[in-house]
């Protein structure tokens, strides 16, 4: 496996005790941005111009900073699924996640596989919905953004969308060790994007993929 290819590597705090790993899925995890890719497996690629289209007023205002993120990702979402129930939804992603395994970056996965088997602790940490990241890598535990059904999708997530802090928040939700005892532990994140930042910070080793 040659890290070099994709990774840059910055580490401190090494011979601490357990080990966890924290990887961003899209573009980190992955080599395409998953949210992209279910939507063109529902629609095709005309569906997802569309789709863009109903939305861009939106998306114009959020790229201004002036509409959030996450009200942006309900749209778009809701566009697509908002006449799905959950169990739909996720028959679908399960359908999606079994035709897209090649979407995962295999030397990182690889390398997350093999920290899982020596008994760390592996950590896929998203902004994409649940209900489709942890079909693509059901061997991991998924901290993702999680979408509300009433029974069809609502158009709004039941947590806040897991990114840039979010994402640190949410590890440390689910590991409150890593809070009141964090010397006592090694910390391994990868990431890509802006919205990677936060974690990378948090980590004792920060891999960029590129």
């Amino acid at each position: 496996m040659n890290l070099g290819q994709h990774f840059d590597y910055f580490s401190t705090g090494e011979g601490r005790g357990r080990k966890f790993f924290f990887s961003d899925f899209d573009g980190t995890l992955t080599t395409t941005d998953s949210m992209m890719s279910i939507i063109i497996y529902q629609r095709g690629k005309l569906g997802l111009a569309l789709v863009l289209l109903r939305v861009l007023p939106w998306l114009i205002l959020m790229f201004m900073g002036r509409y959030s993120n996450q009200r942006t990702k309900e749209r778009l979402l809701h566009n697509c699924f908002g006449r799905m129930t959950e169990e739909e939804f996720n028959a679908f992603c399960q359908s999606f996640a079994d035709s897209h395994r090649h979407i995962l970056r295999n030397d990182l996965y690889d390398r997350l596989v093999k920290a899982k088997a020596s008994g760390d602790e592996v950590v896929v940490v998203t902004a994409s919905p649940e209900n489709w990241v942890s079909r693509l890598v059901p061997e991991f535990k998924v901290l993702g953004t999680k979408m509300e059904f009433t029974p069809w999708f609502s158009g709004r997530f039941l947590t806040p969308n897991c990114y840039a802090q979010e994402k640190v928040n949410r590890i440390l939700a689910a590991y409150p060790e890593l809070k009141t005892a964090r010397s006592r532990y090694h910390v391994t994140a990868f990431g890509d994007s802006r919205g990677d930042k936060e974690m990378l910070e948090f980590a004792d080793e920060r891999i960029t993929v590129s």
